[in-house]
């Protein structure tokens, strides 16, 4: 691979700080060198320069919670005669159910297509997907994407649960895709139980996968822990047939639930943590465990707020996702950035949400030093942003976190090519 020179009115590295007039050296398919447009052009021969003109560069965004089989779920909701919208969190988990009852399962593959392009398109580098069918691990072949595809575990019945654990660990030791690696997703304490979580969290484990877990997403989550009661035991567990299977009160908070459970760790990347409160947050700073923030879902959902300001007062590890069409109006992590600013306005300034946005997912994916940062000796991974305005540099990273951006995305390069540009 030839040595190539990128230019571009700003470079923005998140993990230093903003370049004017800067410039990004590959080699060898890795960043060789950072810096002003000026200083490198002067001090290497690069065998091609590419400028980009008016344009930032910075890391690809890394969604680090989403659903991509879901990405045709408000056509299949309409096909299925439903409500665009849910009443309330238990009514949207039902309607869920009752959507994918619907479905034919030939319906997840081009969905699941249809997001992995989205991610693409809107300059997302990197996932941590949920799939919950195991036939379509076949559809992340030749993915340019770097991260994780999880295998989503849930259910009451013991045997039924063992089944589903061994089809989805078979299928995902087929995953073909280059950059993607595989995981478990034990879905929630609710819908597994305290037994069966942890011995879903123990196989993977056992086997070296990551695993993620939603958690303290919703107020009806936190009550039925609690007390076994709520929206959740009279019409979730009514509605598909696990009454028999409803715990005993735990009379903790969800964190606590999940902690004495599984023992928590860096190794679980929790979604949504909505309903915590510092006890919570103060727990999972000591165990360090990295947290997968969904403000929109959350909005739509009507859940709550996430307690963005106490997070970072105790240094959690925070990373931003879209979770899935089901609940949200679009797989882009820039609009996801973009409301995170209006819905944590006061508790977090844009430095902290473009790195949660993009070195956070990382991180807390275990693609670094792959992706996250532009550095040399990172990978050659990076996106190209075209300005749609004149941005003068003090006000570039309000730009950056303010709305309408997605369309704005002009390349994307992974390991030094622009997968927007191939066929």
């Amino acid at each position: 691979m030839s040595t190539t020179l990128y230019i571009a009115r700003y470079l923005l590295p998140i993990g230093s700080p903003l370049i004017e007039d800067g410039a990004l050296l590959l080699d060898a398919g890795r960043i060789a060198a950072v810096g002003q447009r000026r200083d490198l052009l002067e001090n290497v021969s690069p065998a091609q320069v590419v400028d980009f003109g008016d344009a930032v560069l910075l890391p690809p965004m890394v969604n680090a919670h989403t659903h991509l089989e879901l990405t045709h779920f408000p056509e299949w909701a309409a096909a299925a005669g439903e409500a665009a919208d849910a009443e309330d969190f238990v009514g949207w988990i039902l309607r869920m159910i009752r959507v994918k009852r619907s479905l034919n399962p030939e319906a997840y593959a081009p969905s699941l297509l249809a997001g992995l392009r989205q991610s693409l398109a809107a300059g997302t580098g990197a996932v941590a997907d949920i799939l919950s069918q195991p036939t379509c691990v076949s559809t992340y072949a030749d993915s340019p994407l770097f991260g994780r595809v999880y295998g989503e575990i849930l259910g009451q019945d013991r045997p039924r649960y063992a089944e589903l654990c061994n089809r989805m660990t078979l299928q995902l030791g087929q995953l073909a895709a280059p950059r993607l690696t595989a995981g478990l997703a034990p879905h929630s304490p609710y819908t597994l139980g305290r037994a069966l979580l942890a011995d879903c969290v123990q196989r993977g484990r056992q086997q070296n996968l990551p695993l993620t877990l939603h958690l303290a997403e919703s107020h009806e989550e936190k009550q039925f822990l609690a007390s076994a009661q709520g929206p959740l035991a009279d019409r979730l567990f009514a509605t598909v047939g696990w009454q028999e299977h409803l715990p005993l009160p735990a009379h903790c908070s969800p964190v606590a639930y999940a902690d004495e459970a599984v023992g928590l760790g860096s190794d679980i990347l929790l979604a949504h943590g909505v309903q915590v409160d510092e006890a919570d947050i103060k727990r999972l700073a000591a165990k360090r465990v990295p947290v997968a923030l969904c403000p929109r879902s959350n909005a739509r959902l009507d859940v709550g707020r996430a307690p963005l300001d106490l997070y970072l007062k105790h240094d959690v590890h925070l990373c931003l996702g879209t979770d899935s069409l089901a609940s949200n109006d679009s797989l882009s992590m820039w609009e996801e950035l973009a409301f995170a600013r209006t819905w944590f306005a006061g508790q977090a300034d844009a430095p902290q949400l473009l790195a949660m946005a993009t070195l956070g997912g990382a991180q807390a994916l275990g693609l670094t030093p792959q992706l996250g940062t532009l550095q040399p000796g990172w990978g050659a991974n990076f996106q190209v942003l075209q300005l749609s305005s004149t941005v003068a540099r003090g006000e570039l990273l309000d730009y950056l976190t303010s709305p309408g951006l997605t369309a704005d995305v002009a390349g994307l390069y992974l390991d030094g090519h622009d997968v927007l540009q191939s066929p």
